[in-house]
């Protein structure tokens, strides 16, 4: 092979390799498949599923978890309140 060839050969390897290590150094943008929690006022949130299912709790109600179901166990709140930004959910006082 003449040394050109070989030469654009081992370029073309170096900046895959390059690419490569670009790629695997970068943070990936936080992938949340459990529903975001990130809101702007009290009507973005929402209370989600009930108590005894995964997942429960309070949501954007933009983006909602895609399902209630695994092996797991929540306490869903009473209530929401949008508090620095994020959905936070209450439970109901009990007096004794």
């Amino acid at each position: 092979m003449p040394k050109t060839i070989i030469a654009i050969i081992i370029v073309i390897v170096l900046a895959g390799l390059g690419y490569w290590v670009y790629q695997s150094t970068i943070v990936p943008e936080e992938i949340n498949t459990e529903g975001s929690k990130i809101c702007v006022g009290n009507e973005d949130r929402v209370v989600f599923g009930e108590t005894g299912d995964c997942n429960c709790g309070c949501y954007n109600k933009d983006d909602l978890p895609s399902s209630t179901s695994g092996e797991c166990f929540c306490q869903a709140p009473d209530s929401c309140e949008c508090l620095a930004g994020m959905c936070e959910g209450f439970l109901k006082k009990i007096n004794k």
